[in-house]
């Protein structure tokens, strides 16, 4: 696992906290000036049942790494001989990073040090979560008003923010928008309820454009909330603009699950320094980002998405019958590499051949829907055309959670 710069993370005591309409700083309990060490990922490795790797400082860690939902993801990017893959599980109720996976057929040096963790892809519809949260929250738009639209199906135009009665056929709720990724009703409701502030106030407390605390190099997701109408319009929709790392999409997916508080995100369970002496880690603190009513509607609304949206053909069958025992809730994200100044650089020696063409696809999400244990991220970049989904590969790494757990979904919650 590469990493691209190596620091030490000092704990913040201030979070930025969005509280109905409005962000304030909010001291949280003050952990003081303690430093906490950071992992070289590049070094993991397998050692008996537990994952270590080397510490930036010298010295070792036990990482939190879950050996059979690595491996589930390592292999399942291996079977398919994918350009760009990577994925992120956490568990939500402590942080622990559970899944850190990353690999590329083109140029086998990228791992998850690179790959799951800096923010070499747009945001792409992931961001339209982002945009629902603002729009919820800051203009307290009503999450069951009607837009009516036309088009939107995969772009933004000019036309699509206006009223046009000949031609606007459909009409829809922001929930539907989130479900089937329908680009003109996000757009429409953002440009008309929601101001570049808003959203990029929203944005920045879920971690866009900011250091987030991790205990390894975890780069920062990029934002730019353009002020020309259109273009705010597309940004809010998804289109370019922002940018995602793997492990910044899971803690989304998290904050959603975990009723609109950001858990504190670690890979370091035990560490000893240079000199075989047991080092105390420092209390990383969770935060919140949301009221938790609103926390609440967007998983609803994510769940549209497994039941009847853009991921369903990986969670129903052809009678709408769902695979698991469990219900998912998440969010899809496709565009396709332009390489124009300004956009995320494909990472390594990765390149789109002559006359291809290279996509980006995103699940994100939570499972179970209704009492969340995990929260998760894949990421894809294949040539186009390619018939896979990252919510196809995600779906497998729920199923490999689930044999873990030796139980069916049903105990699961009950256990809870």
């Amino acid at each position: 696992m590469k990493v691209s710069q190596r620091v030490w993370f000092r704990a913040s005591c201030a979070y930025l906290t969005l509280g109905l309409g409005s962000a304030r700083a909010v001291a949280e309990e003050d952990p003081g000036d303690e430093w906490r060490p950071s992992v070289a990922l590049e070094t993991a490795t397998l050692r008996g049942a537990r994952f270590v790797a080397n510490l930036e400082s010298g010295g070792e860690a036990e990482l939190t790494l879950d050996p059979t939902l690595q491996k589930s993801a390592e292999d399942a990017f291996a079977a398919h001989r994918l350009p760009l893959a990577a994925a992120a599980v956490l568990s939500i109720a402590d942080g622990k990073v559970l899944v850190l996976a990353g690999r590329s057929q083109e140029d086998p040096s990228l791992d998850a040090s690179t790959l799951a963790v800096q923010p070499w892809a747009p945001a792409a519809s992931v961001f339209k979560v982002i945009a629902a949260a603002s729009l919820l929250q800051e203009a307290h738009v009503d999450p069951q008003t009607l837009i009516c639209y036309h088009g939107g199906i995969s772009a933004v135009l000019r036309d699509n923010l206006i009223d046009i009665p000949a031609i606007d056929n459909r009409c829809a709720n922001l929930g539907y928008g989130i479900g089937k990724s329908q680009n003109a009703v996000i757009a429409k409701l953002a440009s008309r309820n929601l101001t570049p502030e808003q959203l990029e106030r929203t944005a920045t407390a879920f971690g866009f454009g900011r250091e987030l605390a991790f205990d390894a190099a975890l780069e920062a997701s990029d934002l730019d909330v353009p002020r020309d109408p259109l273009e705010f319009a597309r940004a809010a929709a998804g289109f370019w603009h922002s940018s995602l790392s793997p492990l910044h999409g899971t803690l989304i997916a998290a904050t959603i699950a975990n009723h609109g508080v950001m858990p504190a995100a670690h890979i370091i369970d035990r560490a000893v320094d240079a000199h075989g002496h047991k080092l105390r880690l420092p209390k990383q603190l969770s935060r919140r980002v949301l009221d938790p009513a609103v926390a609440g509607q967007l998983g609803r609304m994510m769940q549209l998405t497994t039941s009847m949206g853009t991921a369903k053909k990986s969670f129903r069958d052809g009678k709408g019958r769902p695979y698991l025992p469990i219900e998912v809730a998440g969010k899809t994200g496709t565009l396709f590499y332009r390489g124009q100044p300004g956009d995320p650089t494909l990472p390594g020696v990765v390149a789109v051949r002559e006359g291809g063409t290279l996509g980006y696809n995103w699940f994100v999400g939570f499972a179970p829907a209704d009492r969340p244990r995990i929260a998760f991220a894949v990421l894809l970049a294949n040539a186009v055309p390619s018939h896979l989904r990252a919510h196809a590969l995600a779906r497998q790494l729920i199923d490999s959670y689930l044999v873990r757990e030796g139980i069916h979904g049903t105990q699961l919650l009950a256990r809870r």
